[in-house]
């Protein structure tokens, strides 16, 4: 028996995309639901044929018991508000946002009769939108849930089951240690890599036909979408910047020991640095 009457899916690109055909094929509610605010999104949603796709999120979210907001962080709080009139009570409300406290924040825009539980799925990646979407994309992957304890507990616990269905590994914290981790593993990382292919790019000597591996494996992450990642760094600014911060600190310490031909001090840290990339490579 399917886990949903209905799940609506607002915002379906990438991340909504692959929730649609990962549901569809274990089969979790009796019928899925899509928006995106996009037609040629919505053209490529019609194409998987596993949804009805609609143009006005408030009809997509109307019989729904699962409503999934996976649009980008900046507008969680329109999102929330234009999916408020076709809300059923007790209507379960979940999201997929890389930054937590701003969309708890968001999140008081709705009902209190719908009950809202914070998501995090680490499965983006550089290629957005619906055409990359892929039903296995969150096996295997780390899912954050952010509740705040004051939860109905069995909200909470079908959004776990949830997750857990579509192959999740879930982790539990609160809104504020999320955006501190996230912000060290994903938010940090996009904005640096952004850095060093913009200081590449400075470069007399930068020549794009003869860049390797090297320079694409290093700033793979710089070529994801500005207009999700502007929204996502100004929600979590604080810790954003503490680690550029470091970013700079650890770069010139790199630059001190060259310009010194300090070798202990430089094979030292490239050390450091192999130890700790190596260790992302094992499991814990």
């Amino acid at each position: 028996m399917a886990q949903f009457k209905r799940i609506a899916v607002v915002g379906a690109g990438l991340i909504g995309g692959s929730i649609l055909l990962a549901a569809a094929r274990k089969g979790l509610a009796g019928s899925l639901a899509c928006w995106s605010r996009s037609e040629k999104s919505r053209a490529t949603l019609r194409d998987f044929g596993v949804a009805e796709v609609f143009d006005d999120a408030a009809t997509c979210v109307r019989g729904a018991d699962l409503v999934i907001v996976t649009t980008p962080v900046d507008t969680a709080a329109e999102t929330f508000l234009a999916i408020t009139p076709g809300l059923s009570p007790g209507a379960i409300v979940t999201d997929a946002g890389s930054v937590k406290a701003a969309i708890l924040l968001a999140a008081r825009h709705l009902p209190a009769t719908n009950p809202f539980i914070g998501s995090h799925p680490m499965a983006g990646g550089e290629k957005a939108g619906a055409a990359h979407a892929a039903a296995n994309l969150f096996e295997g992957r780390v899912c954050f849930l952010t509740p705040t304890g004051a939860e109905d507990p069995k909200a909470l616990a079908a959004v776990r089951l949830f997750w857990q269905e579509l192959g999740s590994v879930l982790h539990e914290t609160d809104a504020a240690q999320h955006d501190e981790i996230v912000a060290a593993i994903s938010h940090v990382p996009h904005a640096a890599a952004s850095a060093l292919m913009l200081a590449v790019m400075d470069q007399p000597g930068f020549r794009r036909f003869a860049a390797g591996a090297g320079l694409r494996d290093s700033t793979r992450v710089a070529a994801g979408e500005e207009s999700l990642w502007v929204g996502i760094m100004l929600a979590n600014p604080r810790h954003t910047v503490a680690g550029l911060l470091a970013v700079e600190r650890r770069a010139a310490e790199l630059r001190t020991a060259i310009e010194a031909n300090d070798v202990p001090t430089l094979r030292r840290l490239l050390a450091e640095a192999r130890i700790a990339r190596q260790s992302l490579d094992r499991s814990e």
